[in-house]
C-alpha cells in the first residue's frame, strides 16, 4: 500500500512541477482564431468570477471609482492534448501552465462595459495564472487594477447613496455562441475593503446572467450579461457634528436677541449679523469640499434655511426698532390705514368739550380721530367718551405693537424652524 501512494504523489509532484509542455498540449493545426468545438449546438459556457481586493478611490468630481479585483474566468477547450498522467489525478485536479500559453490559444473576449482604465500588477512579471483540469477545462486568474465610470447623483449629499454598476458580457460573440455564468466562487469582497472607504458602508450584488441588447436600434444578436453593483452609502455622522449641529446651534444664538431688551441696539444687531455671517461661511467652506452640482444638495437646502431664519430675525428687529422710532416721534398708526377726516359738525374730539370741535385725541400731531357709528347724526360721527380714550392712544397701540412683534420672535419663529425640521429631515433620510 506504500508504494502506490508514493508512485502516485511522486507522479504528481512532477506534473505539477513540470507545469506540463506547452507545446505538446496544442495539436498541429490549432487556429488560434477559432472558437473551441461545441457540442450539439451549444454555446460555449464561460464561468466568471471576481473578488474586490481593495478600493484606493471613490472620487466624485471624475464620478469614477478605482478597486483593486482578482478576476478569473472558466471554460473548456476540448483541442487540448493532455497528458497521460494526468488521469492519475483526482477528477477536478488541476496543473499549472505557463501563462504564455494565453498568446498561443483561443480566448473569451470579454470586457468591462463601465471600465475607464483597466491595467494589470506586475513587478518581475505580470501577476497572472493558468491552470488546467483533466476535463480540458481552462482556469484563468489575474489581479487589475480598474477604474470604473459610476454616474452619481448628489441630491441628497451627505445623505446620499451611490449605486456603480459593473457589467461583464462577450464583444462578438451572442449568447448563441457564447453564454456567461456565474461560478461557486461569484462576487465577493475581501474583508479588509471596508476599511479602506472610512467615508462609506460599502457592499456588493450581484444578479442572475440576462441576456441584453448590445446597442439599441442595431441588428446585433443579445450578448450574455453578467451584472453586478457595488453600493456606497455615505456616512453623515461627520456631517452632522461638522456642519448641521454647528448651524442649527446658530441660529438658536439668533433667537436670544428676541429676549434681549430692545434697547439694547448694539448688542442685538451684532448677535444677529454676526450669526448670520457664520451660516454663510459655512456655506462658503461647504463648496470647496462637497462635489460640485448645477443643483441643490441636501445639506445645501439645510444652510439657506438657516440662513433665512437668521435674516428674518434681523427683520423682526428691524420692525421692533422702526416701532419704537415711530412712537418716540409720535407718528400714529403705523400697520392700520389712517381714516379719512369727515367733515361734520357732529365731530368731536375724544375727551373734551363740544367747544374744542376738531381737537385730535392723543398725540396733538398728525390728528388721529376716533370713528363710531351713531344713531343720531352721520354715521361718521365721532362719540365722545372718555372709556374710549385709551383705545385712542397711538403711544399704547404702539406698545402693543411692539409686544406682539417680539412673541412672534420669540415664539413662533422656533416654531416655524421645527416644521422646516419636521419636513426636512424625513425627506431626505428615507
Amino acid at each position: 500500500m506504500l508504494i502506490p501512494r508514493i508512485l502516485t504523489s511522486f507522479l504528481c509532484l512532477t506534473c505539477s512541477s513540470a507545469k506540463l509542455d506547452i507545446a505538446e498540449l496544442l495539436p498541429p493545426d490549432y487556429d488560434i482564431t477559432k472558437e473551441p468545438i461545441r457540442e450539439d449546438g451549444k454555446p460555449i459556457t464561460v464561468g466568471v468570477s471576481y473578488s474586490i481586493k481593495g478600493i484606493f478611490d471613490v472620487n466624485f468630481r471624475d464620478m469614477t471609482v478605482l478597486l483593486a479585483m482578482y478576476f478569473k474566468m472558466r471554460w473548456v477547450e476540448p483541442r487540448l492534448i493532455l497528458p497521460q498522467n494526468m488521469t492519475l489525478l483526482s477528477p477536478r485536479a488541476t496543473v499549472p501552465v505557463h501563462s504564455s500559453i494565453l498568446k498561443k490559444i483561443w480566448l473569451p473576449d470579454l470586457y468591462i462595459h463601465e471600465a475607464v482604465d483597466i491595467s494589470s500588477f506586475d513587478m518581475i512579471r505580470d501577476i497572472e495564472g493558468v491552470r488546467i483540469s483533466e476535463d480540458h477545462s481552462i482556469a484563468f486568474s489575474s489581479i487589475y487594477k480598474t477604474r470604473l465610470a459610476c454616474p452619481m447623483n448628489f441630491e441628497k449629499y451627505p445623505f446620499d447613496k451611490q449605486t456603480c454598476s459593473m457589467t461583464v458580457s462577450s464583444y462578438n460573440f451572442g449568447e448563441d455562441d457564447l453564454r456567461l455564468e456565474w461560478t461557486s466562487a461569484g462576487v465577493s469582497v475581501e474583508s479588509e475593503v471596508k476599511k479602506q472607504v472610512p467615508n462609506y458602508n460599502f457592499h456588493i450584488t450581484t444578479t442572475n446572467i440576462v441576456s441584453q441588447p448590445f446597442c439599441v436600434n442595431c441588428t446585433s444578436t443579445p450578448r450574455s450579461v453578467g451584472k453586478s453593483f457595488l453600493i456606497f452609502e455615505r456616512r453623515y455622522a461627520g456631517h452632522l457634528l461638522t456642519m448641521y449641529f454647528p448651524s442649527g446651534l446658530v441660529v438658536s444664538l439668533a433667537w436670544l436677541s428676541f429676549f434681549w431688551p430692545p434697547e439694547a441696539v448694539p448688542g442685538r444687531t451684532v448677535l444677529i449679523i454676526t450669526s448670520l455671517l457664520a451660516v454663510v461661511n459655512m456655506l462658503g467652506s461647504l463648496s470647496q469640499r462637497a462635489p460640485e452640482t448645477s443643483y441643490m444638495k441636501a445639506v445645501d437646502v439645510w444652510l439657506f434655511i438657516c440662513i433665512i431664519h437668521v435674516a428674518l430675525a434681523l427683520f423682526q428687529y428691524g420692525i421692533v426698532i422702526t416701532i419704537r422710532r415711530q412712537k418716540e416721534r409720535g407718528a400714529g398708526r403705523i400697520f392700520q390705514e389712517k381714516l379719512p377726516i369727515p367733515r361734520s359738525s357732529n365731530i368731536l374730539s375724544v375727551g373734551s368739550s363740544n367747544t374744542h370741535e376738531g381737537r385730535p385725541c392723543g398725540s396733538p400731531s398728525p390728528p388721529v380721530y376716533c370713528v363710531k357709528e351713531s344713531k343720531e347724526s352721520s354715521p361718521l360721527a365721532i362719540q365722545a367718551s372718555s372709556s374710549k380714550e385709551e383705545n385712542c392712544n397711538p403711544r399704547l397701540r404702539q406698545a402693543l405693537q411692539e409686544y406682539v412683534v417680539e412673541r412672534i420672535g420669540q415664539i413662533g419663529m422656533p416654531i416655524l424652524f421645527s416644521l422646516c425640521c419636521l419636513v426636512y429631515w424625513p425627506y431626505y433620510l428615507t
